[in-house]
């Protein structure tokens, strides 16, 4: 009974491993993370484009004082450089990400954030990092990033490390979406 079991895995260890082609080369996954818990708010196109027209969700969860969150679009340009704007009630923007779409001009990014603070490069009016919940409350917005390529510094001292740059090297931060509501961070 033993030796038939185990020619029987093995035999389907072998059948799985026939295909050559399955070995050759890398294959992309797509991961769907599970948002049970999340709440989500729209991300409405700032330009209207017919029936193609961009569109996306940001989803979020407080979790002891940081906030966990995830920012889904579709209908983008493909294999441009975008940029997770989160913006302060006192209108002072936060760069947290920076993601190129993919060829179907699909784009999904994430992040923690536990205090509010460029991460992206940008120019001289780069805020300080700020608790949380000085914002109060934030809105959310999905930018073309022009930057170009590389890293560079908002700091003319250099007290600060240089942020990483990876846009599309265009000059061009033009608004493509954003929440029609806020995240509430006060308690």
């Amino acid at each position: 009974m033993r030796r038939a079991a185990i020619i029987a895995l093995l035999s389907l260890a072998v059948a799985s491993c026939r295909n050559d082609s399955d070995v050759q080369g890398p294959r992309t996954v797509t991961i769907v993370p599970d948002l049970t818990g999340y709440k989500t708010i729209p991300l409405v196109a700032l330009e209207t484009r017919g029936d193609n027209q961009a569109a996306g969700t940001f989803s979020y969860m407080m979790v002891d004082g940081a906030i966990d969150w995830y920012l889904f679009a579709r209908n983008l340009p493909p294999s441009r450089a975008y940029r997770v704007v989160l913006t302060a009630a006192d209108g002072r923007e936060y760069a947290v990400a920076s993601r190129r779409s993919d060829a179907t001009g699909a784009l999904g990014a994430h992040g923690v954030e536990t205090a509010l603070r460029n991460r992206q490069c940008v120019g001289a009016e780069d805020p300080s990092r700020r608790a949380l919940e000085s914002a109060r409350t934030l809105e959310v917005a999905l930018k073309t990033d022009g930057s170009a390529s590389g890293t560079g510094g908002s700091d003319l001292l250099g007290s600060r490390a240089a942020l990483p740059c990876g846009g599309n090297g265009d000059g061009n931060f033009e608004y493509v979406l954003r929440s029609s509501d806020a995240v509430p961070l006060a308690r």
